[in-house]
């Protein structure tokens, strides 16, 4: 260790050390000198910060990106959705053992007025994938770097219908599915996204006369900047309900036809796989929310209490040995009953869970001790149509 020190040079030391700054420290840092600024764009210099980024363990807090939406609505009944964007660092006093947290408001530098619908729709390296719905049926992807204000807005589907068509017999295409992640092997960032297809018996559309098609998919590379068909092999009567999650070249959603699975991507192969869930014999055992947990696809599942009817049970299930496949199920932890939860999204640290509240209060629940924490996040809102929360690691990784 000492020789590799006697051998560094003083540009390695500057290397290592700007590699260590946060991103809006190395903004900053660029406009200082010219070779700076070249250094901190090169790919190997990205790649370096990225991984100490990712592998920071001497901080001892964590970061959570959060999104709201509401609608507001005005005197004349008019409304349109307000979105919030927070980031919050979370830590606990090692000391007296005490939550604390601060909180940032966030400006996504994205084109996102004039849409009904804002939400996370991925999220890889520094990187949010970020939906903006104009209709049911039309929906802009936009990717942003919020550390470094870098945004790319997505070139138009090339197999979703601009919209909607109120005649019988013709096609009607629907965004159903949507991932982020990065391509090991390509080494590019990629969007897949499947369309559900159906035609209608008449002009009237109702559900009753709805003719179910084939599903179909896409995919989105960085490298090309466009989207190109690909393969899929699903029920057309298959939905996903969850947002994607990332880990090492996959994208995972859960997904239902007659039956709740696992839905996986491979961003490399470009190649969907079923991955069975853990077996439950609670006929109202239900599995939501897919998170990343040490390294590995975790999920939360739940069933309601016996002995009371107003509360729920909760389990944590940790897949184990995944090839593409097959896989295996542990299950980490069983805590509850709780009331009044309307969303679990994620570990934090250890043993404390954010999670969603009745009225769309953010939440940290300790699953030893049993305290539930409310955290005060402005701006309080009345009424929250969407929430999602996810851990955040800055980076400087560019989109454009």
């Amino acid at each position: 260790m000492s020789q590799v020190r006697e051998n560094e040079t003083p540009e390695d030391r500057v290397v290592e050390t700007l590699s260590r700054l946060p991103p809006k420290s190395l903004m900053r840092f660029k406009c200082i000198r010219k070779s700076w600024c070249t250094l901190v764009n090169t790919p190997s210099f990205v790649a370096k910060h990225l991984n100490n980024s990712l592998n920071n363990k001497l901080s001892s807090s964590t970061c959570i990106l959060l999104n709201r939406c509401q609608n507001h609505v005005f005197p004349d009944r008019s409304w349109k959705p307000e979105v919030f964007w927070s980031i919050i660092n979370f830590s606990i006093d090692s000391d007296d053992h005490n939550l604390h947290y601060d909180v940032e408001d966030l400006n996504i530098p994205c084109p996102l007025e004039g849409h009904d619908f804002v939400e996370i729709g991925g999220y890889c390296n520094g990187i949010v994938c970020v939906l903006a719905w104009k209709t049911l049926h039309w929906i802009y992807v936009i990717l942003c770097n919020p550390a470094t204000g870098e945004f790319r807005q997505l070139p138009h589907s090339c197999l979703l219908q601009p919209s909607r068509s109120r005649r019988k017999f013709q096609l009607n295409t629907i965004s159903t599915l949507l991932g982020f992640g990065y391509d090991c092997k390509a080494k590019e960032y990629k969007v897949v996204q499947v369309i559900e297809n159906c035609e209608y018996l008449d002009d009237e559309q109702y559900d009753d006369n709805r003719i179910a098609l084939p599903h179909t998919a896409e995919v989105y590379t960085t490298t090309a900047n466009s989207w190109r068909e690909i393969k899929i092999d699903i029920s057309g009567e298959t939905y996903c309900y969850t947002c994607s999650v990332y880990l090492n070249g996959f994208c995972y959603w859960i997904a239902t036809d007659e039956e709740d699975y696992i839905l996986s991507f491979d961003l490399g192969d470009e190649i969907f796989h079923r991955i069975q869930l853990p077996s439950r014999r609670e006929s109202d055992f239900q599995f939501s929310n897919l998170f990343v947990c040490d390294k590995s696809i975790a999920s939360f599942g739940s069933c309601c209490n016996p002995s009371d009817e107003d509360s729920t049970l909760y389990e944590i299930w940790v897949m184990d040995d995944y090839d593409g496949v097959k896989s295996s199920w542990t299950k980490l932890l069983t805590f509850g009953p709780l009331k009044g939860i309307e969303n679990l999204f994620t570990f934090w640290k250890t043993d404390e869970l954010l999670m969603e509240t009745f009225g769309g209060t953010a939440s940290s629940y300790n699953s030893i001790t049993g305290n539930l924490n409310y955290l005060h996040i402005p701006p309080i809102l009345s009424q929250v149509r969407a929430f999602k929360a996810l851990i955040y690691v800055e980076s400087i990784v560019p989109v454009k």
